[in-house]
């Protein structure tokens, strides 16, 4: 008799993602029933065992999909997230005006839903209230676009969604805009410090939330050549974030935690609820002033600067040379083995990985004194468990060449244990 099991159970068992589960539902790898309810029941036993999806490169991959042109339905989703982005609903009253390219998204959506007789959002504030908060698979219409967007929600908890976020250019041009400054400051300093511009990565990653008082004193003795620079990187934390008159940092990244509607405390970063991690109260004086990183910074500076660091500290534990941003960030981590053979990183954080193999524009630069051996794009322990489908996803879309040979492509831990593994070989 077949055995129809929750999809916790029967994630637990195959030991992968309850989204996983879903696509491969989707793409008819493993069956399932619906409950009168309405719940989603799985038989394991219609997967064959190890026959997760393998691995391939871009060559021999049947998607190749990288040079083609977005459906109409991508440009439109692009357009929303760009306009929710603006918006920041939890930020905005009421009265406020919806920004164009929201409105106008909107609209488009409304005329694919008049074209497939269904359903539509009855306007913006319907989307945001409800559409918007669903993933993209349980809208009433048909959207045409990549498979990993279609487990997501725009809006999550009040706030835009890390998926939106990445949708939306601007964030990543904000993050960028600094980058270059701190860069080119750094070239003029180099002279003198050239390890300012690790410095200066390190301090934003290491203090998402800050004192006005410490910002001042740290950035003249500590990064004085960048203090301006350090400073516009900062703006006033959110009165509302407040909780019995204290702020909050998550446990794990340490960033500050927001309220939600039932008044719990939340990180920012949904991966960091996971870690089961208990909230550290800020410390700061009632006459100080709290900041934290603008949000493109938190976004693309302090998420992904965290597994950095960390992967730097697990490094250097092992006794070997390691260094951080070589080069002023020609990539993440440098790392030296007994052998002299050396390996480049790049760790990567984003919630799609469609989006992440779109924004790539060229393969891991080599240093010029000194040139890796290999090189690997390593995503995070906490989105471990998109699994293989999201590795997957990457190297399908991904524009740049990848030579499994030279270039991996792993999660965190993989690559922890292939640096261990050539240390064995490095002391044989």
């Amino acid at each position: 008799m077949t055995e129809y099991i929750s999809p916790k159970e029967a994630a637990r068992r195959l030991g992968v993602s309850i989204d996983s589960l879903r696509r491969w539902e989707a793409a008819g790898k493993i069956q399932a029933i619906r409950t009168p309810s309405g719940q989603r029941r799985f038989d394991i036993n219609s997967y064959v065992p190890g026959a997760k999806p393998k691995r391939k490169t871009k060559a021999s991959s049947k998607k190749q999909t990288a040079d083609q042109e977005p459906s109409p339905e991508e440009a439109i989703l692009r357009q929303i997230a760009k306009g929710i982005v603006q918006y920041a609903p939890q930020e905005k009253s009421r009265s406020d005006p919806y920004p164009s390219d929201l409105q106008l998204g909107v609209e488009k959506l409304q005329a694919f839903c008049v074209k497939q007789n269904k359903t539509q959002p009855q306007g913006v504030p319907d989307f945001v209230t409800n559409w918007a908060q669903l993933a993209i698979k349980d809208w009433t219409i048909k959207i045409n676009c990549p498979e990993d967007w279609k487990q997501v929600r725009f809006i999550e908890d009040q706030q835009p969604s890390g998926f939106c976020i990445e949708l939306d250019g601007s964030y990543i041009n904000e993050a960028d805009q600094i980058q270059n400054e701190v860069i080119n400051e750094v070239r003029n300093k180099s002279a003198l410090d050239p390890n300012l511009y690790v410095a200066f990565r390190r301090f934003l990653v290491t203090n998402p939330v800050i004192t006005k008082g410490d910002l001042d004193v740290k950035r003249v003795l500590e990064l004085k050549p960048l203090q301006q620079v350090l400073g516009n990187c900062y703006e006033e934390a959110p009165p509302s974030y407040k909780k019995e008159g204290k702020f909050y940092c998550c446990g794990h990244c340490r960033g500050l935690m927001h309220r939600t509607k039932d008044n719990q405390l939340k990180c920012e970063n949904k991966h960091c609820a996971k870690q089961n991690k208990e909230s550290i109260p800020f410390k700061f004086d009632s006459n100080d002033q709290v900041l934290w990183l603008k949000k493109g910074l938190r976004y693309f500076i302090h998420r992904p600067g965290c597994p950095e660091i960390r992967l730097e500290e697990e490094i250097k534990k092992l006794e070997l040379e390691v260094k951080l941003y070589p080069e002023r960030d020609k990539y993440d981590l440098h790392i030296v083995f007994p052998d002299q053979t050396v390996w480049a990183v790049d760790v990567k954080f984003w919630e799609s990985a469609y989006n992440l193999a779109k924004n790539l524009k060229e393969p891991i630069p080599k240093l010029s004194e000194e040139p890796y051996n290999q090189a690997f794009f390593v995503f995070p322990d906490e989105i471990r468990e998109y699994g293989d489908e999201y590795i997957q996803e990457f190297i399908n879309h991904c524009p740049v060449k990848l030579n499994i040979n030279k270039s991996q492509v792993m999660f965190e831990a993989e690559f922890m244990n292939a640096v261990e593994e050539k240390l064995k070989i490095c002391q044989q």
